[in-house]
């Protein structure tokens, strides 16, 4: 009988592990495609005259939505 139960548990975590192993090897494909794109992926305006990435603090834009609610009073 302990004899059943220690082969049920070592079936048990072998299927467990290969579930486990299985859905993780999922996101890792997808993580590192998605970080290989991403590299590959560069703004013109990101580089400079030599086509080198620039390492200068880049300017950027935010928008920014702003009310204001004292017209409406």
């Amino acid at each position: 009988m302990e004899i059943a139960l220690v082969v049920l548990v070592v079936i048990g975590a072998f299927i467990l592990g290969l579930v486990t192993a299985w859905l993780a090897k999922g996101y890792v494909e997808d993580y590192i495609e998605n970080a290989a794109y991403a590299k590959s992926i560069v703004h013109p305006e990101m580089l400079d005259e030599d086509g080198m990435i620039v390492s200068d603090d880049l300017l950027y834009i935010r928008n920014e939505i702003v009310t204001d609610d004292e017209d409406d009073d």
